[in-house]
């Protein structure tokens, strides 16, 4: 027996094949009672004719049946029970309380609700009118494209209330494959519920990412206003609500209704991406590298591991040496360090390196932010770009990684390192002036902001992988070591920055102080002359 699996036929054997001793137990048992059954049938219609033979008394008879009933009733339910047992390797997840005890507000949408996890909140029934409106704007456009392209598909000459009917139909059909996309049982979700929930979303959601992209490229035509466009602080909490882990639906579904409009090609009409690219539009860049693209060679489950597969997922060469770092790394040693909380990272923290003779350089610009390489002395780090809502996006990428079976943990390695570089609004303001970190927009307190971030974001984190460990070994290294001559001359240049630095926030931090040090330099000049011309007039008279 097989339990189908995805939306290509893919098929992976039954617990019913995995456990062949439970279920052939299970088996005998059901077998061995529909044999007692027959038997005692027989016997009861034996029993019953004829006079001469001894009638069993109906009570005792009405006894046994019940208990061979019960216990075959029983075997059914277990069997029925190891069957629906879920995959371990599903998508869309709940925050482990630990992670969500630490920041609330990181895992928790904050306007909308996307998925069947929060949609009962008060505090986000208003966006519902919102979402619905955007499903009859999808299904406008859907028409719209249909006639403009003369498209010979089903729904091309018809009414967008049939075409909302062939996909609502099609998405409740997918019943189970949605299903099968969330980790937490939703048995007290029927069927219909869901599949409203399902349309309603993916078409708010690829309809949302259109506009935006049109309203950014001036292509966005219509006589409304948009409230959620034009809001100034709309667009930066659905960022943040929309990259939430509790937060997604599984993404086969706005690609089927993207395929639905585009008649599985691109939109050409306004140079439309493909859904990830929309997506990666919509969302602020994380890195330089480009968001836009055209080609997409990863499967993705939901919107939050797009973002996890395109900004963190390591290229083959770091892909390779962390499997080297992971098998080089003793298991007693590793569940040492997760026992005392320490230190996955560097020693020291980021002016302190730079002080032990280490400096910092910005990494390629399109690599990976996994990307991170020391040589000659220099830890080179692609940049960072640093938003409002990075905290919230980099917690919930770690949760994803706590929770995924088949995820790398490259974001929390990431974390660690950057946690071990920052300590202090210090190290903060040294990877901003190298140009490391980046603030796309302007943030209070940005001395503090970066800090506050990798503070506490690895507090109650199982880290099970670190995959910059052979990076740390050789810095920390180089930095108890005297024998390179670049050290020492990045060494002396610090030293004399530093102390150059300490000369004019002290003599020269006013203008009076900076008269009183040249009036003082003046007769320390003066005295020095008259001193020597008195030495030498001395000499001369005798």
């Amino acid at each position: 027996m097989s339990v189908e699996l995805g939306r290509g036929g893919e098929t992976e054997n039954s617990l019913c094949d995995t456990w062949p001793f439970t279920f052939g137990r299970l088996r005998s048992m059901a077998d061995g009672i529909d044999q007692e059954l027959v038997d005692f049938e027989s016997l009861h219609e034996t029993v019953s004719i004829g006079s001469h033979i001894h009638k069993q008394p109906e009570s005792e008879i009405s006894f046994t049946q019940k208990m061979y009933r019960k216990k075959l009733k029983w075997t059914t339910e277990i069997e029925e029970k190891l069957h629906n047992v879920r995959p371990w390797n599903l998508g869309i997840y709940r925050v482990p309380n630990r992670l969500r005890q630490v920041n609330e507000d990181a895992y928790s949408p904050h306007v909308v609700s996307i998925g069947p996890f929060h949609r009962h909140k008060p505090n986000l029934v208003a966006m519902r009118e919102h979402k619905l409106r955007y499903a009859l704007y999808f299904f406008k456009r859907a028409q719209e494209i249909a006639q403009k392209r003369a498209l010979s598909f089903s729904f091309g000459s018809r009414e967008s209330s049939e075409c909302m009917r062939e996909w609502a139909t099609a998405i409740y059909d997918s019943d189970a494959e949605v299903r099968g996309s969330y980790a937490e049982d939703m048995s007290n979700i029927d069927q219909e519920e869901l599949a409203e929930i399902m349309l309603v979303d993916g078409c708010f959601l690829l309809e949302l990412f259109i506009r935006f992209y049109l309203y950014v490229h001036g292509k966005l035509e219509g006589p409304e206003s948009d409230p959620i466009l034009e809001s100034a602080w709309m667009i930066a909490e659905l960022r943040h609500d929309l990259a939430l882990l509790e937060n997604q639906i599984p993404l086969f579904i706005i690609h089927d209704l993207y395929d639905a409009i585009s008649g599985h090609q691109i939109l050409v009409d306004n140079g439309l991406p493909p859904p990830h690219g929309l997506a990666l539009h919509f969302f602020q860049p994380v890195s330089l590298k480009a968001s836009i693209v055209t080609e997409w060679r990863h499967e993705h489950k939901h919107l939050l591991d797009i973002l996890h597969k395109f900004y963190f997922l390591p290229t083959k060469t770091t892909d390779l040496s962390m499997r080297l770092n992971m098998e080089l790394i003793p298991e007693e040693q590793r569940l040492r360090a997760v026992q005392k909380n320490k230190v996955w990272g560097f020693n020291y923290c980021a002016s302190e390196l730079l002080e032990s003779g280490v400096e910092f350089g910005i990494g390629s610009s399109q690599d990976q932010l996994l990307d991170i390489t020391f040589r000659e002395g220099v830890i080179r780090i692609p940049p960072l770009f640093i938003h409002e809502t990075t905290s919230s996006l980099l917690r919930n990428l770690i949760a994803y990684e706590q929770c995924s079976l088949s995820s790398t943990h490259g974001v929390t390695s990431y974390a660690c390192l950057m946690k071990s570089l920052i300590d202090s609004s210090r190290d903060s303001n040294l990877l901003q002036e190298k140009g490391i970190t980046k603030y796309h927009h302007w943030i209070g307190g940005e001395d503090e902001y970066l800090t506050q971030i990798f503070r506490s974001i690895l507090d109650e984190v199982v880290v099970k992988e670190f995959h910059f460990r052979t990076l740390c070994d050789e810095v920390n290294e180089y930095c108890t070591s005297w024998f390179h001559l670049r050290k020492l001359k990045v060494f002396l240049r610090v030293r004399i920055q530093r102390y150059r630095k300490l000369l004019f926030s002290t003599y020269f931090s006013s203008p009076w102080s900076f008269i009183s040090f040249m009036a003082a330099l003046t007769i320390l000049l003066l005295t020095s002359l008259q001193t020597y011309y008195s030495i030498h007039t001395a000499r001369n008279i005798n």
